[in-house]
C-alpha cells in the first residue's frame, strides 16, 4: 500500500498485478526472492523487492524528491520506516490472533507504539515538519487499518489521549494518494478474514462485525 500511495502521489504510470498469497502463481515465485509482495519490475530483467527499497528508488528517480538529503535525518527516517513495519506486524497479530493472551499482549505493544509516534510528532504536521516526506508514506497503511476497526480501537482505548497521533492519521487518510492506494474491497477483505478465522477480536465484538456485514449487504442490494 505504501508503494502504491507514493506512485500515485508522484503521478507515476504503472501496471499492477494483485497476488493471492495463499495461491501464488509460478511466475511470481520465480522472480520474488522472498516470495512476498510487493515487488517492482523495472524493464524485463530487474526485480526490486521490499517496500522501503522500492520507495527510495522511486523517490530518487522522480521529482520532487521527498527523502531528506541530510545523512543524519535520512538515517532517522529509515529507522522510522522499520518502526512503521513493526506497528503493522503488531497490528496484524492484534487483529487476527485467536488467542486472548496474545491479543492483549499486542494491544499493549500497540499502545506503546502509538505513544512513540505521538512523541515524534511534537509540534509537527508530518514526521519531519509541515511538508510531507518519504517516511510519512510508511504510516499510511497503519491508519488505513486503524480506520477499518475505528469503533473497536476506540473501545480498546488504543488511541485515547493521543491528539497529535490522531490528527496525523486524519491528515494522511485525506490524501488522494492514500485513498487511491487501497486494494479494491480492502476493508471488506480484512473484515472477512478476521471473521473467517474466528479471531479474539471478532469473538469479543460481535455487534461491530454484524453491523459491518449488514452494511455490506445493504450496499450490494442497491
Amino acid at each position: 500500500m505504501r508503494v502504491i500511495a507514493l506512485m500515485c502521489y508522484k503521478n507515476i504510470k504503472f501496471e499492477i498485478k494483485f497476488i493471492e498469497m495463499h495461491n501464488q502463481p509460478e511466475w511470481f515465485i520465480k522472480i520474488s526472492p522472498l516470495a512476498r509482495v510487493p515487488i517492482l519490475m523495472v524493464g524485463d530483467d530487474i526485480v526490486l523487492f521490499e517496500s522501503d527499497a522500492i520507495m527510495e528508488y522511486i523517490d530518487e528517480i522522480t521529482s520532487p524528491q521527498i527523502m531528506p538529503s541530510d545523512p543524519l535525518q535520512k538515517a532517522l527516517d529509515r529507522g522510522k520506516f522499520e518502526y512503521a513495519s513493526e506497528i503493522m506486524k503488531n497490528m496484524s497479530i492484534f487483529v487476527f490472533s485467536q488467542d486472548e493472551e496474545k491479543f492483549f499482549k499486542h494491544k499493549e505493544l500497540l499502545k506503546t507504539n502509538f505513544e512513540q509516534v505521538e512523541k515524534w510528532l511534537e509540534n509537527k504536521k508530518y514526521m519531519n515538519g509541515d511538508q510531507i516526506s518519504l517516511v510519512d508514506f510508511c504510516f499510511i497503511p497503519v491508519f488505513v487499518n486503524l480506520s477499518i476497526f475505528k469503533p473497536v480501537i476506540q473501545n480498546c482505548d488504543l488511541t485515547k489521549n493521543l491528539p497529535k497521533f490522531n490528527k496525523y492519521g486524519e491528515t494522511l487518510l485525506q490524501l488522494p494518494c492514500s485513498k487511491a492506494a487501497r486494494v479494491p474491497d480492502y476493508e471488506l477483505l480484512v473484515v472477512e478474514g478476521v471473521k473467517k478465522i474466528n479471531s479474539y477480536l471478532f469473538r469479543s465484538n460481535p455487534c461491530f462485525f454484524k453491523s459491518i456485514q449488514q452494511s455490506n449487504n445493504s450496499c450490494l442490494g442497491k
